[in-house]
């Protein structure tokens, strides 16, 4: 059984840097991810990942233990990723080097074809305006809702509503480009 989150932030309040550790562990993935998705740039993701864990143990006393923790350190996550993006201008595209889920079919055609979807994808998002991307990103990948994600883009919520229906619009006219030549399921691609 694990152990829950709100027993190790006491934890770590109280100075164990092992419950701590197991924090870190636990949600820095999620915290990685989204900060890739944002900035879609794999070693500002890390830095700021990296960032976001050391503001969160200064503030680990301020968390009143209200939502998930995961919220909270997304929360963090996305304010060192709005000021870092105030300072400088993102160029790398998104980490293409994520590995393909292990049930995939043994079959290469359905494999590249995943891939290529998924790298259009990771394309199209990358190449949505800045305010439309952080909307879809945190609501669409994060799964967070949409009060928590006015909330942390301090925007009202009829923004984040009218934001993530522009970039879903932007994103469809993206893929449908995109995979235009990809073989479509249930067809067959003729090889010469």
């Amino acid at each position: 059984m694990q152990v829950p989150d709100l027993w190790l932030v006491q934890k770590a309040k109280n100075g164990s840097m092992a419950a701590f550790e197991t924090l870190l562990s636990r949600h820095s993935r999620r915290v990685y991810n989204l900060l890739l998705r944002l900035s879609g740039s794999p070693t500002l993701a890390e830095d700021l990942t990296q960032e976001t864990f050391l503001t969160a143990y200064q503030r680990l006393p301020d968390w009143r233990g209200v939502g998930a923790l995961s919220t909270w350190l997304c929360g963090i996550a996305v304010k060192h990723h709005l000021a870092a993006r105030r300072k400088i201008h993102f160029t790398e595209a998104l980490d293409e080097h994520e590995d393909l889920a292990a049930d995939l079919s043994s079959d290469p055609l359905a494999r590249y074809t995943q891939h290529e979807a998924k790298q259009a994808l990771d394309t199209a998002i990358n190449t949505l305006p800045t305010h439309y991307r952080d909307v879809f990103v945190l609501v669409r990948v994060q799964e967070m809702r949409y009060r928590e994600v006015a909330e942390l883009l301090d925007i009202p919520l009829g923004t984040v509503q009218s934001r993530l229906a522009q970039a879903s619009v932007l994103l469809q006219r993206a893929l449908s480009h995109s995979t235009e030549g990809l073989p479509q399921k249930g067809t067959k691609r003729h090889v010469l």
